[in-house]
């Protein structure tokens, strides 16, 4: 079946037909329907590349991976990023394309944006992670094309979906140090990224507001990687004197920190308590009982794609700066342990919490509700 078939069934002409497959608002309503009704009974699905002519768009949009964030493959989260990221392509009939960014300077994001970028192989891209030197965003903006990062900028005209991460790491670490830990150590991911920074910043004004020296607690940066993690931890376990708290700046590295415990008969929460960053589906085992901040990856991915299709279906509308809701997910590593089922209501200055605690045979969980600012 082709465009003029499908004109011939609904009675209308094959330019109707052109503009109710490319969204055309140019055509009534009954002739619409005709058209649609058609098109669901007989299954017609638009050749793209004449759709593509005709509409001057590719319906395809990029998934930009940065180079500093490509070992994040073996981070548990960041294939959830990308499933959220393809739901929302489906919602809105588009397609990805999947993208390694190994801009590192001004020429490598000029290859890049003319190899695939700017021969209009795509409408838009969404930049999967927010580096303070971003060659290829600096070109997107300058050639106007649309793009939307996930992590926060500081340009204003930039759009980006992000979370809060220097108070939800602050959160996280405060709980922590409120359990009588005084000698903390965090494992910070890359220097480069600006949410790992943020729950650098995070850290230490937990660190501060409890009254501890932090020109003496150790800090790592590291890939946001299990295996860089369990090295790291093995060498802090080992000095003296021993960190008695980690904050780790993803799961993945929390888990290391736990295997590294385990490999030298540390137990946790005694010998040392653990709080990751995420909220992977393997933190969540029993076994592991991990505290983390749960932060929603799939609707970060989901979100940064509905933002750029509506930049692309409306260039001239202004920045989006969207901030989504973290949890504090408390449960045994940070040294909760049992609890009586209770219901706690908080407020703190520019947010309120409110946290349900449950009782289990081993552990209890304790999620805290906040909302990010900005």
């Amino acid at each position: 079946m082709n465009l003029e078939d499908v004109a011939r069934l609904a009675g209308v002409s094959r330019s109707t037909v052109s503009r109710v497959v490319n969204g055309d608002r140019r055509v009534s309503d009954a002739a619409r329907a005709r058209v649609q009704l058609v098109i669901k009974e007989h299954a017609y699905h638009p050749n793209a590349s004449a759709r593509g002519l005709a509409s001057r768009r590719t319906r395809i949009v990029g998934l930009v991976i940065p180079q500093v964030v490509i070992e994040s493959f073996d981070d548990p989260w960041f294939p959830v990023v990308i499933k959220g990221a393809l739901g929302a392509c489906d919602d809105a009939d588009l397609s990805m394309m999947l993208l390694m960014d190994r801009s590192l300077d001004d020429a490598n994001a000029t290859g890049l944006f003319g190899r695939v970028i700017h021969g209009r192989h795509l409408d838009g891209v969404v930049l999967a992670s927010s580096t303070f030197d971003n060659p290829l965003a600096e070109r997107l903006h300058a050639e106007r094309f649309p793009f939307v990062l996930i992590g926060r900028s500081d340009r204003e005209n930039w759009s980006f979906v992000d979370i809060d991460n220097r108070r939800a790491a602050a959160e996280a670490v405060s709980h922590l140090l409120g359990h009588g830990y005084r000698r903390p150590a965090m494992l910070a991911g890359p220097e480069v990224v600006i949410g790992a920074e943020d729950r650098l910043d995070g850290f230490r004004d937990a660190v501060a507001a409890a009254g501890l020296d932090g020109a003496h607690i150790p800090v790592r940066h590291l890939p946001f990687s299990q295996r860089s993690a369990y090295v790291a931890a093995l060498d802090l376990f080992r000095a003296s004197p021993r960190p008695d708290a980690f904050f780790a700046a993803s799961d993945a590295m929390a888990i290391g920190v736990l295997q590294a415990a385990r490999a030298l008969d540390l137990r946790v929460p005694d010998d040392v308590a653990v709080m990751g960053f995420d909220d992977i589906e393997e933190g969540r085992a029993a076994q592991l009982d991990l505290s983390t901040v749960r932060q929603p990856a799939s609707d970060l991915g989901s979100r940064a794609v509905a933002i750029l299709a509506s930049m692309i279906a409306d260039p001239a509308r202004p920045p989006v700066h969207e901030w989504l809701p973290t949890r504090l997910v408390l449960r045994g590593s940070c040294g909760c342990g049992f609890v009586n089922a209770r219901m706690v209501e908080s407020t703190t200055e520019g947010k309120r919490g409110e946290a349900l605690v449950t009782q289990s045979s081993r552990v209890a969980e304790l999620v805290a509700y906040s909302s990010p600012g900005g």
